[in-house]
């Protein structure tokens, strides 16, 4: 199995299971948790196919002669960023247009999602840099992650069109 292919699901795999404490500090009940962390792997799906592919391609770019420290430091840096400015956004225009009010991007609240989020984003980044060599030697392991993102995807999907 490619290396690049095995650090995009571990990091996929590592951010969906960091939206479980957010999903239930946020959604306060079991089924509002688990209806966020499937809508969340939609997300998490279509952002490492596409922009994640992007960032970790860059980072290994940027650290192809670096050691493992640096380069897993690398890639936090670059997922947290990363994440930090999409949740900033996202949730910044999501929150202003539910209530109305421009200013409440910028609420505590969002704030603290904001940093959960891009703390989440660098920590995966992190640990898909770290960990992919070791999982590219075990690629059932990474094909069982990869289908979790995925399942939880199509039911996060599902949940949507019947919304």
């Amino acid at each position: 199995m490619p290396v690049f292919a095995a650090g995009l699901v571990l990091a996929a795999f590592t951010l969906l299971a960091l939206q479980v404490p957010y999903g239930l500090l946020v959604g306060r009940s079991l089924p509002n948790a688990v209806a966020w962390i499937t809508v969340a792997a939609v997300v998490i799906l279509l952002v490492m196919l596409t922009a994640g592919a992007v960032v970790a391609w860059l980072g290994h770019r940027i650290s192809r002669e670096w050691d493992d420290r640096k380069a897993t430091t690398l890639f936090f840096v670059l997922g947290f960023v990363g994440a930090g400015i999409w949740s900033f956004m996202v949730l910044g225009s999501l929150l202003s247009a539910a209530t109305g009010n421009p200013g409440t991007a910028t609420s505590g609240v969002a704030l603290a999602s904001v940093l959960y989020l891009a703390v989440a984003g660098g920590l995966s980044g992190a640990v898909g840099r770290y960990f992919a060599r070791d999982a590219a030697d075990r690629p059932l392991l990474v094909v069982v992650l990869g289908v979790a993102v995925a399942l939880c995807a199509v039911l996060g999907g599902m949940a949507l069109g019947s919304a």
